[in-house]
């Protein structure tokens, strides 16, 4: 995936947690509840997101002599 595609695709998961965190803890909020708990998952949901479309592809290189694998992992 190109880096604009990247940031493109970041922009709209950040927003798409605007939208679904804003309410829930607003409503929470009202209700009198603490929301950090609920902020906290939702938080580290995103940073999850943000790693996984951020995530670099493995190399293969074929045999690589600085791989410090195990052969029982292969």
């Amino acid at each position: 995936m190109s880096k604009s595609a990247k940031v493109l695709v970041t922009i709209g998961a950040i927003f798409l947690y605007i939208i679904i965190a804003t309410p829930i803890l607003a409503a929470m909020k009202e209700s009198g509840k603490s929301s950090g708990f609920v902020g906290i998952i939702l938080m580290v949901v995103l940073i999850g997101a943000l790693r996984a479309i951020w995530k670099r592809p493995k190399r293969d290189e074929g045999n690589n002599e600085d791989d410090n694998s195990s052969v029982l992992q292969k």
